[in-house]
């Protein structure tokens, strides 16, 4: 039975997350592009100083609604998918759908720019004050306020909350196995470091989301520079293999390609499915799931908070070709690879601190993610039910993130992919038709903005 469903959510994703995914999110993305009239391309140099100045501490907006400056919202959002994400998403991808599966990871990059730009809009624009003083917000309530049908936004809550559970079991099984990677030989079972993550995870939710958003803002910069400074390095190291790697993947994006002396041929079927359900979840475009974090920021104006999905797209991006190029340049990569240690096993293999080090590096974004989807699943249960009720998810998450601690990476994977696309093609097709509300907000935006001269790029 449940090898028969296995195989069913399998060929469900082949559909969902293939040449269907692809052809329905750049008809969405080229819209949402034309209707916004190109913003994250023609005001890319301005959003990019902007942001990133804000996150250097300045030109933050602390008089406005809310309980998180917009640079620790960036930083709890980019904590929930750096880690799986960025680091062993792309080893799944590449090991599930070759080389080429990374070229499509960047075209969905593009295009979730400005789907997670527009979901931002909307998340902020019909955010909630919860009994408990937090800002709330995500598909139930601009469901519920925007489109008067609120059973469409109960039902994505649930679905949200589906792939929040699913997503623990995976983060939680990244930690436990790059912890053994790091010190073998121990004797410790996987039950006791799963139980020692679960108790860590549960002091962390106790503080709600300004304890998670204070520490990602400081764990996030810190960590990601250095991972991208070890990854430079790395590729460096495997000059020589670098142009042979761009081959492998071009080559991989438009026709099949053998890996490991023929043993595996991987073609464009499976580098478009793994590339785009890789790209997409690594960026939470259109999901909803890992945009929602950024409903506590303190803006006056949704767009000031929207224009950080373009940011952290471009700097999630920057880290996922870093992790693809150690793969294929290192020489580890093989179609029977662990992609839960596969990047570890590439920085490894040229430096053994690094390997070391990205271990370390990706049990501690896998733990801020993990603590990310506790938060991200109460408060969606808190749109639609009384923040006090909405605590029980807290016992049930802590379940769920022991069980992936213990449990195996693939199957977990292919639930997440399914949920996720489930949530993805709804809430999509709800933006479409808010998607006059988004233009009309966010034009008018850049348009005050350019007739007071305040943009210089």
């Amino acid at each position: 039975m449940l090898d028969k469903l296995v195989q069913w959510v399998g060929a469900a994703n082949g559909f969902l997350w293939g040449p269907f995914a692809l052809i329905s999110l750049t008809i969405i993305g080229i819209y949402l592009t034309v209707g916004t009239k190109f913003v994250h391309i023609k005001k890319f140099g301005y959003i990019l100083k902007k942001t990133i100045k804000s996150a250097a501490g300045k030109d933050e907006d602390n008089d406005a609604e809310g309980i998180l400056t917009s640079s620790q919202s960036l930083f709890t959002s980019l904590a929930s998918v750096i880690g799986m994400g960025s680091i062993v998403g792309v080893a799944s991808a590449v090991l599930s759908g070759g080389p080429g599966a990374l070229l499509w990871m960047w075209i969905a990059a593009i295009i979730g720019m400005i789907i997670k730009y527009a979901e931002i809009i909307l998340i902020i624009k019909y955010r909630e004050k919860t009994d408990d003083g937090d800002y709330v917000g995500g598909p139930a309530l601009y469901v519920k306020k925007g489109l008067k049908v609120p059973y469409v936004g109960e039902i994505l809550t649930i679905l949200m909350v589906l792939v929040c559970l699913t997503s623990t079991m995976v983060q939680s099984n990244v930690i436990v196995e790059n912890i053994i990677n790091i010190i073998p030989g121990t004797g410790i079972s996987r039950s006791v470091f799963s139980i020692i993550n679960v108790i860590l995870t549960g002091i962390v939710l106790i503080g709600g989301i300004k304890r998670l958003g204070s520490v990602a803002e400081k764990l996030v910069p810190f960590m990601s520079g250095f991972y991208l400074i070890a990854g430079f390095i790395v590729i460096i190291a495997n000059a020589q293999n670098i142009i042979p790697a761009f081959k492998l993947i071009f080559k991989g994006f438009a026709s099949p390609v053998a890996v490991g002396g023929g043993v595996l041929g991987y073609g464009i079927k499976q580098a478009s499915q793994y590339g785009i359900a890789r790209g997409f979840f690594v960026s939470g475009s259109g999901q909803a799931v890992f945009t929602v974090s950024h409903a506590p920021a303190k803006v006056k104006n949704p767009v000031d908070q929207a224009i950080y999905a373009i940011t952290e797209i471009f700097l999630v991006t920057i880290i996922c070709t870093v992790s693809g190029l150690a793969i294929l340049t290192s020489g580890v990569f093989t179609p029977d690879g662990n992609a839960a240690i596969l990047v570890t096993q590439a920085f490894a293999k040229t430096l053994n601190i690094f390997g070391l080090f990205v271990g370390i590096a990706t049990i501690l974004f896998s733990y801020t993610t993990v603590i990310g989807l506790g938060y991200i699943g109460e408060s969606q249960l808190s749109c639609i039910m009384p923040a006090s009720k909405a605590k029980i998810y807290r016992y049930i998450f802590l379940g769920f993130t022991f069980i992936g601690g213990i449990g195996g990476l693939q199957q977990i994977w292919d639930m997440t992919d399914f949920f996720l696309a489930i949530v993805m093609f709804i809430n999509l097709i709800v933006m479409m038709i808010m998607s006059k509300e988004v233009f009309k907000t966010s034009n008018d935006y850049w348009w005050s903005l350019d007739n007071q001269g305040k943009i210089r790029v």
